[in-house]
């Protein structure tokens, strides 16, 4: 149990780390435009940070390392997706509402694709 809620609390700062810190501007608004190499970057730096916090998280949850890539890869695919979702249809102006309801949908949606990937995790590894 305490394992589980340590690997969420991982994937959450890695979260922040890569959606906010790591994210540069061209990143931002490239992201809109499908299979862009900076777009694709951004997520790439999530694939990059997913295996990192899998491998830590590998030394006190069983997991093998083709769970601990594929798992990786393929939130990085979903992550890229979501992005470019909302990049290419969703709103441009943060003064209304809309745009702020986007951005919490968006990021709802990568806080359950984390969800998900415990689940998998722990029921399939």
């Amino acid at each position: 149990m305490i394992e589980t809620l340590i690997l969420l609390f991982l994937l959450q700062i890695k979260h922040y780390y890569a959606d906010f810190a790591m994210q540069t501007y061209s990143q931002t608004v490239r992201k809109g435009i499908y299979k862009d190499p900076v777009g694709i970057s951004h997520s790439l730096d999530h694939v990059l940070a997913s295996l990192i916090v899998l491998v830590i998280a590998s030394f006190f949850i069983k997991m093998s390392l083709p769970c601990i890539l594929l798992l990786s890869f393929i939130e990085g695919l979903v992550h890229y997706h979501i992005d470019w979702i909302k990049v290419r249809f969703g709103t441009k102006d943060m003064t209304k509402g809309l745009f702020w309801n986007q951005f919490g949908l968006d990021q709802l949606a990568h806080q359950l694709s984390y969800l998900i990937m415990v689940f998998i995790l722990l029921t399939y590894n």
